[in-house]
């Protein structure tokens, strides 16, 4: 257990330095790109202004020195540092864009889940089943009624895989955009942002109380993101369920309960399907990780303001090095996090696990 809180850290630690690491080897820093705009406004800069400003955002130190800093600063204070593009506390300029980042991805992720972990058990039970019945010791009235069930769900499993395929070739982006083309045509405002202009700048609650059309349209905006990010995840997630139900249902351990009389669904639910979950519950925090690495382009197609969309704008405008390293730092927090609470949960049900994470 201990190994695996150093190891934590470890990972934390790589993280924040790549970041800094990277970012010091890009043209320019935060202070040239902020008196460059200063230019554009009139103002005749010198090498000398230049000198100042990166003295007073404190660039003009090391690389080291600058991230030892930080990571004390953290570590003692809980202080994210200090963008330099936004001029104020990283913490807040966060604000509550991380937690609406953590949330969209959590939405993303539940709706992959509740769609890839059914179908994908459906679609790997139908792999091997024929498209009629042919059994001459039915009747031809239950002959037809079981061929029409099995015709029904092999065209669903063709279905459900042609749709898992679209969605791991289409990028996520790509899909945004044909949707919003889409309510352009149909000449209906497109759901971009997260409120309509109408409400954007109102409150929750007004001098009536609670203000359930601002509800709604918040409904009417939430589910566009939460859908284009959990677009590739479900496609991802269907063929890993369907991968690890039938690997495992080949396995000699089911053959056995089939031989001592267990049939249907029940020898899946219990055997197969019961020993698929586990790797697909500990891959939780992988699966955040990726859908947020997908939420930046989407942010900026959507129109967004979380801190995916600050991602974007530190790494490849301001070159805000201590604003992406706290977001960064952010997201590997919460997937470590995640999975060594899944590890947790599993040693608690599955002995097989229990000894590898324990000890």
């Amino acid at each position: 257990m201990l190994n695996r809180y150093l190891l934590a850290l470890m990972t934390l630690l790589i993280v924040s330095g790549i970041v800094f690491s990277l970012m010091e080897v890009l043209p320019g820093d935060c202070a040239e790109k902020y008196i460059a705009y200063k230019n554009t406004q009139g103002e005749i800069i010198t090498q000398a202004d230049i000198a100042a400003e990166r003295s007073r955002m404190g660039l003009d130190r090391s690389l080291v020195v600058r991230w030892s800093s930080w990571i004390t600063d953290l570590t003692l204070r809980g202080d994210l540092g200090f963008s330099c593009a936004k001029r104020q506390s990283v913490n807040i300029a966060l604000g509550d864009r991380f937690w609406m980042s953590f949330g969209f991805c959590i939405a993303g992720l539940v709706f992959a889940y509740l769609i890839a972990v059914p179908f994908g058990i459906l679609s790997a039970y139908m792999i091997n089943k024929p498209w009629l019945d042919t059994n001459p010791q039915h009747s031809q009235k239950q002959r037809l009624i079981n061929s029409l069930g099995l015709s029904f769900n092999k065209l669903l499993d063709l279905k459900l895989r042609v749709i898992s395929y679209l969605g791991l070739a289409l990028p996520n982006f790509l899909l945004a955009l044909s949707i919003i083309l889409l309510y352009v045509f149909a000449g209906e405002p497109v759901p971009t942002g997260l409120f309509s202009d109408q409400w954007s700048n109102e409150p929750w609650f007004g001098a009536s109380g609670f203000q359930y059309a601002k509800l709604t349209d918040f409904l009417s905006h939430i589910w566009l993101p939460i859908f284009v990010i959990g677009w590739a995840a479900t496609a991802l997630q269907l063929q890993t369920v369907r991968a690890l139900v039938v690997d495992e249902s080949n396995k000699l351990y089911v053959d056995a309960a089939r031989a001592r009389g267990v049939h249907g669904m029940s020898l899946w639910a219990g055997y197969p399907v019961r020993h698929s979950i586990s790797p697909l519950f500990n891959s939780i925090g992988f699966d955040f990780q990726r859908v947020f690495n997908d939420l930046p382009i989407v942010a900026v197609v959507i129109g967004l303001t979380d801190s995916a969309a600050l991602l974007i704008e530190a790494l490849a405008m301001t070159n805000d090095q201590e604003m992406a390293a706290a977001i960064l730092f952010l997201v590997a927090l919460v997937v470590i996090s995640m999975n060594f609470m899944t590890d947790i949960v599993l040693a608690a049900i599955d002995p097989r696990v229990r000894k590898s994470v324990l000890g």
